[in-house]
């Protein structure tokens, strides 16, 4: 874990961000395990580009906590081509709750930015609304449930998880276990009855045949651990310069019973911190207790521990660089006996 002496996430440089993430990732092992010639995937966070419920207000490029900073991914991508050298690829993969094509474009992901990446690919396929499954396999998870699997996901060598630090109204937290195992399904496969639309990816809110229950969080909590385990991250590197509570956008969790949501200027925390690991189960430990969070009260991250898949045991995890001590401050969440805020 490192973190920038600058007073602001604001005020870091592209070239600080690079230094924060090549000083991460040697911490945690380096990326030795990258061979040349090797297809190897970046997931970002890119959940949304907007900080007010209604879409009105665009976030910023950087740092706004809300998405991963281009510039953090550019970092790993730079790092990952050293590895895979002109015969690899590079693939920036994600499923936004808005169309992923838009948002990569309003958050900066582009080839001019980042030139180390060979393709930026919308899991979602040709809209919200594409229901076929030719770029798709049916894989079992855990539970033996078999779902539908974006191929070229599946079948990479390499996956690094990208996430942003943040809470989780339905699941306590974020991180990298559940940025792959929601930000990866194909949305036409996972929308519910309505079907969705050409332009709101979101995953159907609510029970439904073909949607993703986020009713409760053990019942989020099995999905992602079912949906996570058939394709885990191979590395993780955590954007947490600006970390947001009320996530995993203000503009998703509800205030009280007034009717609105919370605000992003209030809800936005400066951390000014890179995690690193090569388990996303030890990672997301890390990332909750940075957050003054539980991450035994995390359902997706105990079962996943019961798989043996990680651990949430702090005392069986080594943290190398900054101490959570040092830097951790209350994110407060709608789970407030996961992330009470205090």
């Amino acid at each position: 874990m490192v973190q920038s002496t600058k007073a602001n996430a604001s005020d870091l440089t592209t070239q600080d961000i690079a230094d924060m993430v090549g000083n991460a990732v040697t911490q945690a092992g380096g990326l030795d395990f990258v061979t040349a010639g090797q297809t190897v995937v970046l997931k970002p966070n890119l959940v949304v580009a907007y900080t007010d419920h209604y879409r009105m207000s665009p976030a910023d490029v950087t740092v706004n906590g809300i998405a991963t900073d281009w510039r953090v991914v550019k970092a790993v991508a730079d790092l990952v081509r050293a590895k895979v050298g002109s015969t690899g690829k590079v693939l920036v993969m994600e499923g936004s709750t808005m169309s992923t094509p838009t948002a990569y474009s309003m958050l900066g992901y582009t080839k001019a930015n980042i030139s180390n990446v060979d393709e930026f690919i919308a899991i979602e396929g040709s809209s919200c609304t594409d229901r076929t499954t030719t770029a798709l396999v049916q894989k079992a998870g855990k539970s033996g449930t078999q779902y539908w699997v974006n191929k070229r996901y599946f079948e990479a060598n390499v996956v690094i998880s990208i996430p942003t630090l943040k809470t989780h109204l339905n699941a306590g937290i974020t991180g990298a276990v559940k940025n792959l195992a929601i930000g990866t399904t194909p949305m036409g496969q996972f929308s519910g009855a309505d079907g969705g639309s050409a332009s709101d990816c979101t995953r159907s809110q609510t029970a439904g045949a073909n949607s993703i229950d986020h009713s409760t969080p053990e019942t989020l909590g099995a999905f992602i651990r079912d949906y996570y385990s058939i394709r885990p991250a191979d590395f993780v590197v955590t954007d947490a310069l600006q970390g947001i509570q009320h996530g995993p956008a203000p503009a998703f969790e509800p205030k009280g019973d007034s009717g609105a949501y919370w605000d992003y200027a209030s809800s936005k925390m400066n951390m000014r911190l890179i995690l690193a690991g090569r388990n996303a189960v030890a990672v997301d430990t890390v990332e909750a207790l940075v957050m003054k969070c539980d991450p035994k009260k995390v359902p997706h991250l105990t079962k996943l521990e019961a798989d043996g898949l990680g651990t949430t045991d702090i005392s069986k995890i080594s943290v190398v660089g900054n101490q959570i001590a040092d830097v951790a401050k209350p994110f407060a969440c709608l789970l407030t006996d996961i992330c009470p805020g205090k």
